[in-house]
């Protein structure tokens, strides 16, 4: 008699077990519709995009049809090399946008001391991005004003040290950067 009620409590847990561990799924539709827009936020030409640099190179100012990508080429020496209004960040909205940068990769080595990103906003400077440091920069996000645009102005800075008056310092390379916007300015970016 024991033997069967220990049968039977063991199967009527077999049973339970099953059910409890059962693979149920259920599906709910849902869509997504996308209906993209142009870009609110776009780079422009700066006053001295494509103008002259040291040698008689080129301040060279590439940007896409759609003003969503952005290339710069200077040509800095020994000490200290400010660039002013080379781009800008223009709003196309009337809504405000808040702007950071990313910076992806940076240039390592030589005899480069500092570069960095000055932005304005007119003639008043509100904020600075180190370019020789990886990640999302400044710590607070700048606003970009309904219709409204910003200045970027570039300063690198080269040591002299094992240099001579008939060369360029060593440390090129590419500096890879994104414009990071957004309507809000409370969370970080993933």
């Amino acid at each position: 008699m024991q033997a069967g009620k220990y049968i039977l409590g063991l199967t009527i847990a077999t049973i339970l077990a099953s059910i409890v561990f059962a693979s149920v799924f259920v599906y709910y539709p849902a869509s997504v519709q996308v209906s993209p827009r142009a870009p609110p936020v776009i780079f422009e030409e700066g006053s001295n995009s494509n103008q002259r640099d040291l040698y008689g190179e080129t301040i060279t100012t590439d940007i896409d049809a759609t003003g969503t990508s952005a290339s710069i080429t200077l040509h800095p020496t020994y000490q200290r090399t400010y660039y002013k209004d080379v781009l800008r960040i223009k709003n196309q909205d009337s809504e405000v946008y808040y702007v950071k940068v990313n910076v992806v990769s940076t240039i390592t080595g030589g005899n480069i001391v500092s570069a960095k990103i000055h932005v304005y906003r007119g003639d008043v400077k509100v904020g600075e991005i180190d370019l020789l440091t990886t990640g999302l920069q400044p710590d607070s996000w700048i606003a970009l004003n309904g219709n409204g645009e910003l200045r970027i102005d570039l300063e690198f800075r080269y040591a002299t040290t094992g240099g001579s008056h008939d060369t360029a310092p060593p440390g090129s390379g590419t500096i890879s950067l994104e414009l990071v916007y957004s309507t809000v300015n409370n969370e970080t970016p993933p």
